[in-house]
């Protein structure tokens, strides 16, 4: 009850800041600013938008195939887009969706454990990149004298834990540390009539055991999977650059792309608690955009363009999660691992 009144009192704060940015931008003016776009424009927006996702499901097709997981396209496309969904209209940017598409992308026969691992990494690959492309606008934001000292701290702050923390979690699955299944088990043995520690540790030890294989004897599909991911974060950096240079010839300089990246990281990182951001995300934006010189009408419609868009890829995984159905989660069954697949996971 608790969980639904929040979810109501966020949803109600997010379309207030909605509504009260498209007031202050005027929506006549932002309907102007995205009639100006033009098919040319709208054309090179969607194009963006189209690889960005395309290169995303490559990323993943990759690391599938590191263990022989090969699903075909239908199902590949639509269980990233029902993930990408969920993650989408919940208080998520980036998480959320991982537990749908490792249900609907796999065959019945396939084990979820190695399903999962792939997701994990793919997950790992995407924050490397993406926290990459973001440390280089954090040094813009440095020498920008239109940022605050206290903005510049907190941004130095954000984009260096989470470098740090993104590095420390490929290393231990690269050297199969084995952090979580070994927390796990340690709750296990202090509650051993919690029967769920232990088997939930033992769940875990086979992932990471599999994601292990996959970044240590497979380091070439984790690589290809990496540039992929590379180009898709590549993609969304050019955003600004695709709406307001192709499609209003306003050419952002490199420092100015920088910089609406990263400080757009740390904001989808840490308050994007609304469903699917709205209020959030408009309000962050304009501001950020604010900074590199554009007016509020002006950067109001470029995110509602990209949001348009992205509502499209949403409105595709809502109908392939409808189309599927929820009746075959229960009726997986899961074959017996081959002998060197069995690992050790003692606690």
């Amino acid at each position: 009850m608790r969980k639904r009144l929040l979810s109501c009192l966020f949803g109600i704060l997010g379309f207030s800041l909605f509504g009260f940015i498209l007031y202050l931008a005027g929506p006549l003016n932002v309907l102007e600013e995205i009639g100006r776009l033009g098919w040319r424009g709208f054309l090179a927006v969607f194009g963006d938008v189209v690889f960005a996702l395309l290169f995303w499901i490559l990323s993943w097709k990759v690391l599938l195939l590191a263990l022989g997981i090969r699903p075909r396209w239908t199902r590949l496309i639509g269980s990233l887009a029902s993930g990408f969904a969920v993650s989408y209209l919940t208080p998520s940017a980036y998480l959320g969706g991982e537990p749908i598409r490792v249900m609907l992308v796999g065959e019945k026969s396939t084990p979820l454990t190695e399903i999962t691992a792939t997701v994990v990494v793919e997950r790992i690959l995407a924050s490397v990149s993406t926290i990459l492309f973001a440390s280089i606008g954090g040094f813009f934001v440095i020498i920008s004298p239109n940022i605050t000292y206290f903005t510049k701290k907190v941004l130095l702050v954000s984009l260096g834990g989470l470098l740090l923390l993104s590095f420390f979690v490929l290393w231990a699955f690269v050297r199969n540390y084995r952090l979580l299944s070994r927390a796990f088990f340690a709750f296990a043995s202090l509650f051993p009539r919690a029967r769920f520690f232990a088997k939930a540790a033992r769940k875990i030890c086979d992932v990471e055991e599999t994601a292990h294989r996959v970044l240590s004897r497979r380091p070439l599909y984790a690589f290809l999977a990496f540039i992929f991911q590379s180009l898709a974060v590549f993609c969304n950096y050019m955003r600004p650059q695709i709406f307001f240079g192709v499609g209003q010839n306003t050419w952002l300089t490199f420092p100015q792309l920088s910089l609406y990246f990263s400080i757009n990281v740390i904001i989808s990182s840490f308050f994007w608690i609304t469903p699917a951001g709205v209020g959030i995300a408009e309000g962050g934006r304009m501001a950020i955009l604010g900074i590199v010189g554009i007016p509020s009408e002006r950067a109001v419609a470029f995110v509602l363009t990209f949001r348009f868009l992205e509502l499209l890829f949403v409105g595709i995984g809502i109908s392939y999660l409808v189309h599927r159905g929820m009746s075959f989660f229960g009726g997986r069954v899961k074959p017996p691992p081959s002998p060197e697949d069995k690992v050790s996971c003692g606690g």
